[in-house]
């Protein structure tokens, strides 16, 4: 399900220029001087509501007759708020702000809606995310809606030299997978490259296996593993690109993405990130290019104005020959602006489940001598763990199966027993299988639980693959958000956006939707939650996650995460009260005014 971390792994790897291309890796000077310059002058001319709105020249703005959830604890909710420039001056009654108005104000009748914090990713990738779904969104569940969605599009994408897309289900298509038949009707001059769902697979036409140089005799990238699915009889390429390698192949034989196409892409995508009512995020890996360049990305964006939320960067790590700690320090050193950071060094633990790579205790249910294995040799773990610790860095661990968390934990306990005390915001992300002798080692190390709801629904992928993998007793014990809290420790949401097994999301109400239920959106009344039902968490839980308990996370947490006087005004307005609503309708609620550092980022008509 971590496209993020499985691509990482391959684009970065040895074996990139071996089978047949190589990874994208521009200067930072290009990307400044080509690519952003074109991006920011794009938004300019756009319009775009992800560039800083000071509310028609105002000096602040008064929130009045409304619902005010502050997200503080022991704090009752109030009607009214007051900002001034970019900091919250006044929480209280509507009495109360007329002290606080001062000529020039904005004055806004929320009219009972529902005033909250801005929302803190803890766990997404702007840069990897805006890239590939940028095109036609195939997130159906048949092959007929599938194509029809692509038909749609043809009119759209007159004026794109190549069609692109993204989303599109393995459980829509046979088992031998999609076919390049069925793009080149659509598009037969054009090349087509479309992501599957997970990342891990791609469907081409004719056209594009023709530019990327790929027939019947060519080798496969990783035979057995990362291939071309062929015709049995001719041995042609069906379209399928099975796994990573083979994807990349082709897309870099195609259209290798330029610094251009990132910087727009994650232009074009900024205001939907405003309109989901996202202010803060942890980009949780850069991957198609170096992180300096994308973070030098955000950091141009910053100074042209255009950037809508703070980021908390970090230096992506899964090679045992490379030392991370100086390469992620100079990051911390160099990124240090208002909105953008970089103290976080993010360690790959371990794969997942659809590959049988996490890193599990006892082995894998339908594949008896395989138990999956760390990524970093455990003792290479500790003591980069340890050094990274010593340094003053945040970690931030991708870690699937049991024993990869247990290894991680370990490596953690080490590190806060050997090292000196100091504030400590280490976190451990997906967390799908946690063995019980661990839930308690959270709390006990002060380590954050990070979770990407929309996983855990029962979905084609978890009755498919999950529980396949795993057997029904492991299966019934993961993502238990529940128990993480029940434990004491403290539990943090993140999309992993573009992430996913079935559904991809970078909106946070709807995974604070899924994680009150624990069921597929819109089929809330045909199908039972994942068991076990009491790992549902409320709303109000749901909500702190995303906020306050988030932005503890990222470091944030006496700038963001709460409504309280001296805090930057990172605000959000709903349409509806989010605790008047049955949890069905959470997900679907509308954003109708995003503030972050006290501009307005996006206001609905």
């Amino acid at each position: 399900m971590c496209l993020a971390c499985e691509w990482a792994i391959t684009i970065k790897s040895k074996e990139a220029v071996v089978h047949g291309w190589t990874p994208f890796t521009p200067t930072r000077r290009e990307v400044i001087g080509t690519g952003l310059a074109f991006a920011v002058a794009s938004v300019a001319l756009t319009g775009s509501r992800a560039s800083a709105q000071s509310a028609g020249g105002e000096t602040g703005i008064v929130f009045r007759n409304g619902v005010v959830h502050t997200v503080v604890d022991g704090a009752p909710q109030a009607p009214a708020v007051v900002v001034e420039g970019n900091t919250i001056v006044y929480v209280g009654d509507d009495a109360g702000a007329v002290a606080y108005q001062k000529p020039g104000m904005r004055e806004v009748d929320l009219e009972g809606r529902m005033l909250m914090p801005g929302f803190v990713e803890a766990h997404i990738h702007p840069l990897v995310g805006s890239v590939i779904t940028n095109g036609v969104d195939l997130q159906f569940d048949t092959r007929e809606e599938t194509l029809a969605a692509l038909r749609a599009y043809r009119d759209q994408s007159a004026d794109k030299e190549v069609i692109r897309g993204f989303g599109w289900r393995y459980t829509a298509f046979p088992d031998t997978g999609p076919v390049k038949e069925d793009l080149d009707e659509i598009w037969p001059d054009k090349p087509v490259i479309l992501y599957a769902i997970d990342g891990h697979s791609g469907w081409a036409n004719s056209k594009a296996l023709e530019i990327a140089g790929i027939d019947k005799d060519s080798p496969e990238p990783q035979p057995g593993f990362s291939f071309f699915q062929r015709d049995p009889e001719t041995n042609e390429p069906t379209g399928w690109l099975v796994e990573v390698a083979a994807m990349f192949t082709v897309v870099m034989g195609v259209a290798p993405y330029t610094d251009e196409y990132v910087v727009e892409a994650v232009t074009e995508w900024l205001p939907r990130a405003s309109a989901a009512g996202i202010t803060s995020l942890f980009d949780a890996g850069i991957i198609l290019i170096p992180e300096e360049d994308g973070l030098e990305i955000y950091s141009q964006l910053e100074q042209a104005g255009k950037l809508p939320f703070r980021v908390i960067g970090s230096f992506h790590h899964f090679d045992p020959e490379v030392d991370p700690v100086p390469i992620t320090v100079g990051l911390k050193e160099r990124f240090n602006s208002d909105l953008v950071k970089a103290n976080v060094l993010k360690i790959n633990v371990d794969g997942g489940d659809a590959q049988r790579t996490a890193a599990m205790l006892a082995p894998y249910s339908d594949a008896p001598d395989i138990s999956g294995d760390t990524i970093l040799p455990p003792d290479v773990m500790m003591d980069t763990v340890q050094r990274a610790d010593a340094a003053g860095l945040d970690m931030h661990f991708h870690s699937f199966g049991d024993r990869g968390i247990r290894v991680a934990l370990d490596a953690l306990e080490n590190a806060t027993k050997t090292n000196p005390a100091r504030d400590r915001r280490h976190t451990m992300a997906h967390l799908v299988l946690v063995d019980d002798a661990d839930l308690p080692r959270f709390a006990d190390l002060g380590v954050i639980g990070q979770f990407s709801t929309q996983w855990a629904v029962p979905d084609h992928f978890w009755k498919g693959v999950t529980s396949v993998r795993w057997g029904d007793e492991r299966a019934a014990k993961t993502y238990r958000f529940g128990s993480h809290l029940r434990s004491g420790a403290r539990l943090t949401l993140g999309t992993d956006w573009p992430a996913a097994s079935h559904y991809s999301t970078y909106k946070p109400l709807e995974a604070i939707q899924i994680a009150m239920t624990r069921q597929e959106l819109g089929k809330e009344g045909s199908t039972e939650p994942l068991a076990p039902a009491d790992e549902r968490i409320s709303l109000a839980e749901a909500i702190r996650a995303n906020t306050i308990d988030a932005a503890y996370q990222l470091g944030l947490d006496t700038l963001a995460g709460t409504i309280e006087v001296g805090k930057r005004a990172d605000l959000i307005v709903l349409e509806k009260n989010l605790f008047d609503l049955d949890p069905a309708e959470v997900g679907s609620t509308r954003i109708v005014m995003t503030l972050m550092d006290g501009q307005i980022r996006h206001e609905a008509s």
